[in-house]
């Protein structure tokens, strides 16, 4: 098996992984940058792509994120007869995300509202019709018995799976983006133990740092919130509008109906809207897409509606902003909390509301999520008061307002990642999908135990290869017996000891410890 990223190693964004095993060559996920510069562009490298891979044989998405999907159109174009697997949560909701993208593009069109169609449309796209476990293996049409594939329900947000192939050369898991833990609108993912993959590629966004109680943040926010209104101001918590802006509207809705805090006009502009309108779908109709939708994550969503027919999200305090109410809502001075995309300002209706607020000293921008290296969410986070802030539109507003962030994260922190790798216990790892530093952290805690690579974008790899900047193993340690006078009396007969010995003594690194009459040489290499 080789792989090589065309996006997504080191860095988060433009996720897009070629495999190539047993003749086939397999592209897994296929995402765009949030932020994207003259070096770092938007797209994965197609090209490389199409160097590598003339023909396609399938196409796998985890999730429908846009680093995981957002490029699926252009995809689409260099590969049209491609089949393309997926749930049919993450088709419904990838239509939506990217048919936004298509009519919200401004300076650069990367694809049209009928080319979105065209990409997932039924005739291309393969609905994974099995429960979302480690064990419902599917057979992937006419390649054979010795292929299969399952998608196991991941967590992070609706639909989303980590991926598992079964080939002619061993078995590999990709594990998408991954929570350990329940949320208010998805289950945590599903159990990997014993799934001993020969290869895994695993997430890293949070490698290098474990989050804090998720109770406790969640206390804290709506705390939070609840003080800034109570003292005159207004609260912008700008989110991602799929996965993170359901959570915490579920957060302040629950919150206020037990009368943990008192009850104030909430408001959700953009995307988060539509992609509300999807989840409430189809957590209650059970019936609308089968077993499979439901085993992916609809069940715990379908619990926070108390009567059968009440809006998930929606009451008489949270309401959503309907075409051309956003103007009147920043006029109006009364103390409320808005929820709007993009969750990283970087556009969208959260940056018309940022804005507006970022001068007035009363009011309060809560961050909730990832924030790219790039992004005005970034660099906000680290201005101090009276400083400016510069958007993407090169509007600059100087921000007097309280900035605060909380940590709601859908992924696994590093702590509940190691303990997933244990689990899956794989016989060599990947890690992907995270800056350098949380790479190399959680790297740090896992290289003694496992062979763990950290893949370069466009750099292919063997698994069966060993890198010396990446591979490590145990020092060897031999034991052998001298004699009395010290002198060492070294057992030659078998060849296999003579050719080891002779390697390690070219190698150098040794060290060695005289205990009674057993010598023991200690051997520090990487391969």
């Amino acid at each position: 098996m080789k792989y090589v990223f065309l996006g997504g190693a080191g860095e988060v964004g433009a996720s897009c992984l070629l495999i190539s095993v047993a003749d086939r060559k397999i592209l897994i996920d296929c995402g765009m940058r949030i932020s994207s510069d003259a070096h770092y562009p938007a797209l994965p490298n197609f090209l490389l792509l199409k160097e590598l891979a003339p023909k396609l044989d399938a196409i796998f998405i985890s999730h429908a994120h846009a680093d995981h999907v957002g490029a699926l159109p252009v995809l689409h174009q260099y590969y049209p007869e491609t089949s393309i697997y997926m749930t049919n949560a993450t088709q419904e909701l990838a239509f939506t995300m990217l048919n936004n993208f298509a009519r919200s593009q401004s300076e650069v069109s990367y694809y049209t509202p009928t080319q979105v169609g065209d990409a997932l449309g039924a005739e291309n796209i393969k609905i994974y019709e099995e429960g979302c476990q480690v064990k419902d293996w599917m057979k992937i049409e006419d390649w054979g018995d010795d292929w299969a594939y399952a998608m196991a329900r991941s967590g992070h947000i609706l639909g989303a799976v980590s991926i598992y192939l079964k080939t002619p050369e061993g078995k590999f898991l990709y594990t998408g983006d991954v929570s350990a833990f329940n949320q208010r609108t998805v289950d945590a993912h599903a159990d990997m133990s014993g799934t001993n993959p020969d290869f895994m590629w695993c997430e890293a966004t949070y490698g290098d740092k474990d989050h804090p109680s998720r109770s406790t943040e969640e206390r804290n926010l709506v705390n939070e919130v609840a003080a800034v209104i109570e003292s005159g101001g207004t609260v912008l918590i700008p989110s991602f509008a799929l996965g993170r802006a359901q959570e915490i509207i579920l957060i302040l809705k629950n919150a206020m109906e037990n009368q943990i805090i008192p009850k104030f006009p909430v408001y959700i502009d953009g995307l988060v809207n539509q992609i509300c309108q999807l989840y409430s779908r189809h957590a209650l109709i059970p019936g609308l897409a089968g077993k499979y939708l439901r085993n992916c994550g609809a069940e715990v969503l379908r619990k926070q509606s108390k009567k059968k027919y009440e809006h998930i999200f929606y009451s008489k305090s949270i309401r959503p902003v309907h075409r051309g109410g956003r103007a009147s809502i920043l006029k109006d001075t009364t103390p409320k909390c808005i929820i709007a995309s993009s969750g990283m300002l970087n556009g969208g209706a959260s940056v018309e509301y940022a804005k507006t607020l970022a001068p007035g000293a009363k009011n309060a921008i809560f961050l909730s999520g990832y924030q790219d290296a790039e992004s005005p969410g970034r660099r906000l986070q680290e201005l101090q008061q009276g400083d400016e802030l510069t958007f993407a539109d090169n509007d600059v507003v100087e921000v007097n307002c309280q900035i605060k962030r909380f940590y709601l994260s859908a992924h696994s922190d590093r702590s509940q990642l190691i303990k997933m790798i244990r689990l899956a216990s794989p016989k060599a790892l990947a890690l992907v999908h995270g800056e350098e530093t949380a790479i190399h952290s959680l790297r740090e805690k896992l290289k003694e135990d496992f062979s763990v690579a950290a893949p370069i974008n466009e750099l292919p790899e063997n698994d069966t290869a060993n890198p010396e900047w990446e591979r490590y193993t145990k020092p060897t340690i031999f034991k052998i017996h001298t004699h009395i006078d010290g002198s060492i009396a070294l057992d030659l007969k078998s060849k296999e000891h003579e050719k080891q010995w002779s390697s390690f003594l070219k190698k150098g690194n040794l060290s060695a410890v005289l205990q009674g009459d057993i010598l023991i040489i200690k051997v520090d290499h990487e391969d």
